[in-house]
């Protein structure tokens, strides 16, 4: 089949679904096209090779400051106009895309657009919605000015999607609720590339850049984000690293700044700041070697009541053969069997937490099983390859075999 990938976002930090995805899907016999949509990104790109993923950017956060100077109303005319507009601009291109290529599927990364729905309808093509978030989560954490009448829109639009990817169960049962056939609605979790993600590669280099050829490194890849649960990890880490002289603490992608630690972190962290080792921005080249330099990677969640996320550094730690302890919480838990391809504790309580660390320092033996068991479990069953397979059989089941059924 010829599938037409669009994605809508603004960020390159979705490229790792969208290129993964689109590499699934040609390992099981399509010819894929990826389409960045937005303008800033299809910029970026115009020296960039040709389905190449670039240099991962940070999204900044937005600024209310002009929210005390103009009226919240004026605001919020001015970004329903923008919208408006940018919506009235991606038509000509996704009827000039759909025209030139004709494809049998078009696959949509979404933002809070109608132009998708709008071409395909009048091109009478057949889109299957590939979504990693709510648009909840948008509203609330990225578009501060977003009107509440978005989310009533996002609930129009699922319940008439045809077909529909997330990344987790939490997802699907949260837009199941949202009406029609929930067996439409696919799980299609995060995965790896079993090339890049290996479980014999060679770290030695990262360890001697960063002097732990001969420690036991604890990691953790992200940021201060609340939800990251960071806070929760460096507060245990004192008590870890005055008993045990051999741990290093790696934090990958992130740099702490030691005169104005977050108010959650405590400040006797600093006396040992020795043995904690921030690598600031890792190139996307590197990051599987840099996993593969943890020992013991840490997932440190805290509770959350709606936790529909599925973590990338969750297969990618993975995949290198880390021993993960993480939060038994939500599609962790559905991964990481307890016992067997890691271990899990309350999400939160990070006193079991370092329990379940310290179990792993004092057992080399223990380590090195949970390590290549879990990544055999993610080779297995968590590669693109497998989360692409759920996009194919959401079309079949929506305009194919479905179909078929009710025709016959």
């Amino acid at each position: 089949m010829k599938i037409l990938y669009l994605n809508y976002s603004p960020s390159t930090i979705q490229f790792t679904r969208t290129y993964g995805l689109a590499d699934g899907l040609r390992s099981l016999g399509n010819e894929v096209i990826v389409v960045n949509m937005h303008r800033k990104i299809r910029a970026q790109l115009k020296t960039a090779p040709e389905n190449k993923p670039i240099a991962h950017s940070v999204p900044k956060v937005r600024s209310n400051k002009m929210m005390k100077i103009i009226p919240r109303p004026f605001i919020l005319l001015k970004g329903e106009i923008k919208r408006f507009l940018g919506n009235l601009s991606y038509l000509p291109l996704e009827f000039k895309l759909f025209l030139k290529y004709k494809p049998d599927i078009i696959v949509i990364r979404p933002m809070p657009l109608w132009s998708y729905y709008l071409s395909s309808f009048i091109l009478r093509k057949k889109l299957v919605y590939d979504t990693d978030g709510p648009l909840l989560e948008l509203f609330q954490n990225e578009y501060h000015d977003f009107p509440k009448v978005y989310l009533k829109f996002e609930r129009f639009f699922i319940r008439h999607s045809k077909a529909i990817c997330v990344v987790s169960e939490e997802m699907k049962r949260y837009y199941g609720a949202f009406g029609g056939d929930i067996n439409r609605i696919f799980v299609c979790p995060n995965g790896i590339d079993p090339k890049r993600f290996k479980y014999d590669m060679d770290a030695s280099e990262i360890r001697e850049k960063y002097h732990t050829k001969d420690k036991i490194t604890i990691g953790f890849m992200g940021n201060l984000a609340p939800w990251h649960g960071l806070p929760g990890l460096l507060n245990i880490f004192p008590s870890l690293a005055e008993k045990y002289e051999n741990i290093r603490l790696l934090l990958v992608g992130l740099k702490l700044d030691w005169d104005n630690l977050p108010a959650a972190v405590d400040k006797c962290l600093i006396e040992f700041k020795d043995k904690i080792i921030c690598t600031g921005k890792v190139p996307f080249d590197l990051m599987p070697t840099y996993l593969k330099a943890i020992n013991i990677f840490i997932l440190p969640y805290p509770q959350i009541e709606f936790f529909y996320f599925s973590p990338l550094k969750l297969f990618e730690s993975m995949g290198v053969g880390c021993t993960i302890v993480g939060a038994d919480i939500g599609q962790i838990s559905e991964v990481i069997r307890d016992n067997k391809d890691g271990l899990l504790f309350p999400p939160g309580d990070y006193d079991i937490m370092k329990d379940k660390i310290e179990k792993l320092i004092n057992n080399p033996e223990l380590r090195s099983r949970l390590g290549k068991a879990a990544a055999e479990r993610v080779h297995t069953n968590y590669q693109w390859k497998n989360s692409a397979e759920g996009i194919i059989k959401a079309f079949e089941y929506s305009y194919g075999e479905k179909r078929k059924t009710k025709a016959g």
